[in-house]
């Protein structure tokens, strides 16, 4: 004769609804997310993450001094964001990483990838110098 079954509403109750491929009850879903924070330490659910702005040490500028637009504001402070996360939380850096590449295309256009030549066009160009060449000296190849 077994153990008895732990009833519902327990982490054990939780374990067993995986194991045997059952679906699991909101219960047992509790008691597990409970006791998870009770071996972390944390009695609380956490608060939701929120977005570190860190000021920058630079300078206002001056009244004199042009203001800066507000895409070079927006530029700026996406930068700043974009490098505190990717300190902080690397899994999160996509969706700001696409956010930031907008707004710098806003500001100064689409950026176009650099254009490397492959080897057939490296090749192309190596004999059609060549051939300049040749064709200057007046020898045949």
């Amino acid at each position: 004769m077994g153990r008895p079954k732990a009833p519902c509403g327990t982490d054990a109750a939780y374990r067993r609804h995986l194991r045997e491929g059952v679906e699991v009850d909101e219960a047992c879903r509790r008691a597990h997310t409970e006791a998870g924070r009770k071996s972390s330490g944390r009695t609380k659910p956490r608060a939701a993450a929120k977005p570190a702005f860190t000021l920058t040490s630079e300078a206002p500028p001056a009244d004199d001094a042009e203001q800066p637009d507000d895409m070079k504001l927006i530029v700026d402070t996406l930068r700043t964001v974009f490098k505190n996360v990717a300190e902080k939380d690397p899994t999160r850096i996509a969706p700001i990483a696409r956010v930031f590449q907008t707004a710098v295309e806003a500001t100064r256009g689409p950026v176009e990838p650099s254009k490397e030549l492959t080897l057939a066009d490296q090749l192309a160009a190596a004999r059609a110098a060549r051939a300049t060449r040749t064709a200057g000296t007046g020898t045949t190849a």
